[in-house]
């Protein structure tokens, strides 16, 4: 008889800990080296911010998003100590408060959506497989690209190139709020549930398509058996960070799976006239698509805080910060650590507030800056577009920050910044 070794569940706690860290700092060799060798709209931003990310040890991406999970067990393993998933999310929890990640985790999705403070709970799918390791792999997934998750129950007879011409479409409808150049997880088989999870998988574990995709570096994908009737189809889309890390434990000891390399930095140039808030006269003259570099005073505010500060108008009462020419940026920083002005920032989904905006502009903003496209249209107002996942760099263009009100909301507080030459697009809608 052979006895078997105690796997205490501490050493999930310390490896999830230290995959979170990895994942949220470093970007993937095999997106680094795309990105190096084609030629991607903003991709010197990108390269840039990779660089200061992986050296200053700050997130990639002011959206630290969701923690998602693979673990595979193996059934021989006999555990120790404390709950496993309990270890996971206690690393979770101690990860991004000690690393100063944003927290985005509300309590419930529908009924109290309060911040929970502490990012967790993890999204954990757990798979029993033979011997006596366990694998983990790790990812993050930020809202902005899982928000265009689509899940498709196509005809059992349906062709390969028509699921093709669908994940396709995906990308080109999910634009720049997916953060471009995607990565695309297709999943297929199973049933609906099963397809959405292999999609997911696929981004950080999919076997490679050679496929040319719109704004995308890299289709995967993952199929499974399904019913005869069937055939779903769901893809999951990830930014370019494509954040993810994985590590095995056997016998006692974590072999992490790293590809990371040591980044260069990048020089950056943007030929750009410099603009600066509280000139009315020059915002108003300037050109749809115009590239500016933005100066001067804004004030971030995203969907909780707009929703409150609707609800404070409607109800005629007065808002805490007067709105009257003022630009108001799409953004909820991560904290700030020592020696810091404020955490990486950078912009979220814009259309997400389109059913406040109207309401904001007739109060006297004079613009908003956030990522991709409006559903609005024929305002006649300026809006400015933020290149998406580049948080590292766009904190070095913050000078001051203060919170200004709604503390309480955590990520989606509302602050005032000073900032100077934040490279911009401007577009009228």
């Amino acid at each position: 008889m052979v006895l078997k070794q105690n796997t205490d569940t501490k050493i999930i706690y310390e490896a999830v800990y230290n995959l979170l860290e990895e994942a949220n700092t470093n970007l993937p060799d095999c997106v680094y080296k795309n990105l190096s060798t084609k030629n991607y709209n903003g991709k010197e931003n990108i390269l840039k911010n990779a660089y200061l990310a992986q050296n200053t040890k700050r997130p990639l991406c002011q959206d630290t998003g969701q923690v998602v999970i693979f673990l595979e067990v193996g059934q021989d393993v006999i555990f120790s100590g404390k709950y496993i998933e309990d270890e996971i999310n206690r690393a979770v929890s101690d990860c991004y408060k000690d690393k100063f990640y944003r927290k985005s985790m509300v309590e419930d999705a529908i009924f109290n959506r309060e911040n929970r403070g502490d990012n967790t709970p993890a999204i954990i799918h757990t798979k029993i497989i033979k011997g006596d390791e366990i694998n983990i792999l790790l990812g993050i997934k930020g809202g902005g690209s899982e928000n265009m998750t689509t899940l498709k129950m196509f005809n059992p007879t349906t062709e390969f190139e028509e699921i093709i011409a669908f994940a396709k479409e995906c990308a080109i409808n999910a634009g720049e709020n997916a953060c471009p150049p995607m990565c695309i997880g297709i999943g297929a088989g199973g049933c609906a549930e099963t397809a959405a999870l292999l999609a997911k998988k696929a981004l950080f574990d999919g076997a490679v398509l050679d496929i040319e995709m719109p704004s995308t570096f890299e289709t995967r994908i993952l199929t499974a058996p399904t019913h005869i009737a069937s055939l779903p189809v769901c893809i999951n889309l990830s930014c370019h960070s494509l954040r993810h890390a994985s590590a095995k434990i056997s016998g006692g000891k974590i072999i992490y799976k790293s590809d990371i390399v040591k980044y260069k930095d990048v020089e950056t140039k943007i030929n750009a006239r410099e603009i600066y808030t509280d000139d009315v006269e020059s915002l108003n003259s300037l050109q749809n698509g115009e590239e500016i570099l933005l100066s001067g005073v804004i004030f971030t505010a995203r969907d909780a805080a707009h929703k409150r500060m609707a609800e404070i108008i409607e109800a005629n009462e007065i808002l805490p910060f007067d709105l009257a020419n003022k630009i108001i940026f799409y953004a909820g920083p991560c904290p700030a650590k020592d020696g810091e002005i404020i955490g990486p920032v950078g912009p979220t989904t814009s259309k997400r507030m389109d059913k406040f905006a109207p309401l904001l502009y007739n109060k006297g903003i004079i613009a908003t800056i956030g990522k991709g496209d409006r559903t609005i249209k024929g305002l006649n107002k300026l809006y400015f577009k933020a290149q998406g996942g580049i948080a590292c760099v766009l904190q070095k263009c913050v000078k001051k920050c203060e919170l200004v009100c709604f503390e309480d909301l955590g990520a989606e507080a509302v602050y005032r910044l000073e900032i100077e030459k934040m490279p911009l697009r401007a577009v009228w809608i």
